[in-house]
């Protein structure tokens, strides 16, 4: 009977063992979190030609490097104004690349990559027409 119940607890120590160990596999100790850093990006779109502002222009956001974090999509607003969120690594530079598509097909499509090692970013992107 004492070694049923010895047994029992190694059984229980190793499960729960391996549950941290899957938990910090997966999701990094907590000391990792010190290492994320928000990015804030925002801006405004503008007609190339003009210089008005450009009304519900899409904005797509990936990372460069792989990784993924944050909001990866913004609408322009009346004021061609946009704002979005990501994250990035305090300790490299985030490389995020940028596209930006008229969905109404006035103006042609533009990327940017842009490297940030701030909180916040702020771009000005100008469009060329179509016409």
């Amino acid at each position: 009977m004492k070694i049923y119940k010895w047994l029992r607890g190694l059984m229980k120590a190793s499960a729960l063992t391996t549950v941290m160990f899957i938990m910090q596999a997966c999701y990094g100790t907590p000391k990792d979190m010190d290492d994320i850093v928000e990015i804030h990006i925002n801006g405004y779109v503008t007609d190339k030609a003009n210089g008005q502002p450009l009304k519900g222009v899409q904005l797509h956001v990936f990372h460069a490097d792989g990784w993924s974090g944050g909001h990866d999509f913004a609408k322009s607003d009346e004021n061609g104004y946009f704002e979005m969120l990501q994250w990035g690594n305090i300790h490299r530079v985030s490389q995020l690349t940028i596209e930006v598509e008229d969905r109404e097909g006035d103006y042609q499509p533009f990327d940017t990559l842009v490297f940030s090692d701030t909180d916040l970013t702020s771009l000005r992107i100008k469009l060329l027409s179509n016409q």
